[in-house]
């Protein structure tokens, strides 16, 4: 991996957790000013019942900033597994935080007859466990899907990652030319993240016109 294609990951990951911090917590943390003044001038109004329903709004906030930045903070630190450590536990672990967080069921699927996997280095398989966290992401935000297929298998020395949803679809290419801040930074983040293990992204709709597929071809 040259230093250019590192530099340009560096970088797309800062202004991608920017966008996260700008659309979640700090518009969350907008909202909670705005209904605590409102809180204000209802008490000096002497309002309560109207003010015991903002303050009910106002709890409800707190809680869902606090929420946006815990998911945050646990997406940017590297998975906590108890065990081998192997690609498998890696991938179950970041299906379990995308149910977690109301994500739509998994069909997965492990495939490693001769066990090739073993020799991935950390840094590999915490790349592609953070590929699979990126897009079953972009599911749960974008897909409106009800079901996602994750096939991990090793054939002639390639690993193929495939992920697939049924859900709406997208054009890649017309995402693929958005500005990061006009939905393009999702798609741009899994080719820099698939860049980065020496790996290639194909993106493609659905064969039957609905939902989106990924592949990740990476020789071993």
């Amino acid at each position: 991996m040259s230093n250019q294609i590192l530099l340009d990951a560096l970088e797309n990951e800062r202004r991608y957790t920017a966008k996260e911090l700008h659309d979640g917590v700090a518009q969350t943390s907008l909202q909670l000013g705005l209904q605590a003044g409102i809180c204000r001038k209802l008490l000096e109004r002497n309002n309560l019942e109207m003010l015991a329903s903002e303050l009910a709004q106002l709890e409800e906030q707190v809680q869902k900033a606090s929420g946006q930045m815990r998911d945050l903070i646990q997406d940017l630190r590297p998975p906590t597994i108890e065990g081998k450590g192997d690609l498998d536990e890696y991938v179950r672990y970041v299906i379990d935080v995308h149910l977690e967080r109301g994500g739509v069921p998994v069909d997965y699927q492990f495939t490693d007859p001769l066990e090739q996997t073993v020799h991935l280095s950390q840094s590999r398989i915490l790349g592609l466990a953070r590929i699979i966290q990126e897009a079953l992401l972009n599911v749960r935000k974008h897909a409106n899907a009800e079901r996602v297929r994750l096939g991990v298998s090793i054939e002639d020395e390639t690993l193929y990652l495939t992920i697939a949803d049924d859900g709406g679809g997208f054009d890649p290419v017309e995402v693929q030319e958005r500005p990061l801040d006009k939905g393009g930074a999702g798609l741009t983040n899994l080719n820099m993240r698939t860049q980065a293990v020496g790996g290639t992204l194909a993106v493609a709709r659905g064969t039957t016109g609905n939902g989106t597929r990924l592949t990740v071809n990476l020789p071993l």
